[in-house]
């Protein structure tokens, strides 16, 4: 005898055995909010900062025995310079530019939020590199707090301590964070938009939609090209939902643009009145497509990545930052129209370079440039191609139980457009990297289940170890019948530690 949750079988016999589905140490984190569940929330928690625990300590060990000392050049000096210039109120020069000429240049190289935050412990007196990279750290740290949240909510407490656990130690979540680089800041806040977008599409709530705008803003302050998410994910998760009228969606998908736009809108006004050249997110895409649009990245051993004898090969450029921006721009279009036909071959390449299939060794290589120690680049490397094939069972596990996999492939799909626009590199990748963690979660924990219901083949087991945030696991069918027909739904454990 057999009953549906959510749409998904379980046995009737499933009621009588211990919550997390017959996983002993995951017992009681299934179930509804009442006070006979605190415990079990309480218990998740402690898994879960004993995993943060974890994984705060590989950060650190990594900070303290591969990277301090450390020469700060780069992208982490522009870092960790502009939060030191912007905690003590003189804007938003370029840092290299007052270091060599102490002339103050108004710069927006970079989007604002890497060193907004890393000027939180600036105003503090905590100045220094090493500070920053502690703190950056801490937001690794945080992160992975955002990956086992978003895992909860995606198949439930199991699937998010697993999903924690791998974000602790798995190379690509931690590589870059003593770094002092956006990366951490990319996978830092497209964990926050995943798990916007898990609870948007549970609850498809006015509230919902604001937070949803608001992550996919936090999203932009700190990867410019990942703008492209708002019509990857927000749009076609907002308007294509289902059971919503058509005035209702259309209400919510205006909630979460202005959430966004209202969000972004002081640094883009801050650029319009300083840069000559409309600039609104960044001025940092022409040098990048300068770097990367010439001979050196279109042919030979660099094929999909960037050469600085692309921009040595250009005239000279302006000196004021939009305007140079501009000349970029226009100087790597000419050599893009001009070379077309090696688009393919070219977007080819770089799509392979950020997902760890094209020259990987030589990536390896080549990421040391970014001061990424080899051997853990190595590492990452391997453990990589089996996140990724593990992900993509996790992508089959989904689609297989009928839930919407839209909240963890966008990421990667909207990522993998900016890598053809712009260059393959391990870097670019970091951003994904926590879709990537919470498919491969999904895998585990349903391999997991499988191995269980066949050591233990007498026993009924529920199709997937806990309830997700939409189906009260365990709970009568009369109850759940007469809540649909009310109206109601009873709060589970996700929702009462979302908070």
């Amino acid at each position: 005898m057999s009953e549906t949750t959510a749409g998904y079988p379980r046995s009737v016999e499933a009621r009588s055995m211990p919550r997390g589905g017959g996983w002993p140490w995951l017992a009681g984190f299934g179930g509804l909010g009442h006070a006979r569940h605190r415990a079990p929330i309480r218990r998740w928690r402690t898994w879960l900062a004993l995993i943060c625990l974890v994984g705060l300590g590989i950060r650190l060990f990594y900070l303290v025995h591969w990277l301090h000392p450390v020469p700060v050049q780069g992208d982490p000096y522009y870092y960790h310079e502009a939060a030191n210039l912007f905690a003590d109120g003189r804007g938003w020069p370029d840092p290299y530019e007052l270091r060599l000429s102490g002339h103050y240049v108004a710069d927006a190289q970079h989007p604002p939020l890497t060193s907004v935050l890393l000027a939180i412990p600036s105003l503090f007196g905590f100045t220094s590199f090493l500070s920053h990279q502690i703190f950056s750290c801490l937001l690794g740290v945080g992160a992975i707090v955002l990956v086992a949240l978003a895992g909860r909510r995606v198949a439930g407490p199991a699937t998010g301590l697993v999903a924690a656990g791998l974000a602790a130690v798995y190379p690509g979540m931690w590589l870059n964070d003593p770094l002092v680089m956006s990366e951490t800041t990319g996978i830092l806040t497209c964990a926050w938009l995943i798990l916007a977008a898990c609870r948007f599409r549970d609850r498809r709530g006015r509230l919902d939609a604001a937070v949803l705008g608001l992550a996919l803003a936090a999203v932009m302050l700190a990867r410019a090209e990942l703008a492209l998410l708002a019509f990857v994910l927000v749009v076609p998760l907002i308007g294509l939902a289902r059971g919503l009228a058509w005035r209702r969606r259309l209400g919510l998908l205006a909630l979460a643009t202005l959430t966004s736009v209202l969000a972004v809108v002081p640094w883009t006004i801050y650029n319009l009145t300083r840069f000559s050249e409309p600039e609104y997110l960044s001025t940092g895409l022409g040098t990048t497509l300068a770097v990367t649009h010439c001979p050196a990245t279109y042919y030979g051993e660099h094929l999909g990545w960037w050469s600085f004898d692309c921009v040595l090969a250009l005239p000279p450029a302006p000196s004021e930052r939009s305007e140079r921006d501009v000349f970029y721009r226009h100087e790597a279009m000419t050599y893009l129209r001009a070379h077309s036909d090696r688009l393919p071959v070219v977007a080819a390449a770089r799509l392979g370079r950020t997902w760890g299939v094209f020259h990987p060794w030589q990536q390896v290589r080549l990421d040391a440039i970014e001061l990424r120690p080899i051997g853990l680049s190595r590492l990452g490397m391997v453990t990589l191609w089996a996140v990724e094939v593990a992900a993509a069972a996790g992508v089959v596990v989904l689609v297989r139980r009928r839930q919407a996999v839209l909240p963890l492939v966008a990421v990667p799909i909207a990522l993998s457009l900016a890598t053809v626009i712009v260059y393959g590199t391990t870097r670019f990748r970091a951003a994904a990297e926590p879709a990537l963690v919470l498919l491969a979660a999904v895998a585990i924990t349903a391999a997991a289940q499988a191995l269980h219901r066949r050591a233990r083949p007498g026993c009924a087991v529920p199709a997937y170890p806990t309830s997700s945030p939409d189906s009260p696991a365990l709970e009568p069918a009369s109850s759940m019948a007469s809540d649909r027909r009310s109206g109601k739904r009873t709060p589970n454990v996700a929702e009462l530690t979302d908070s």
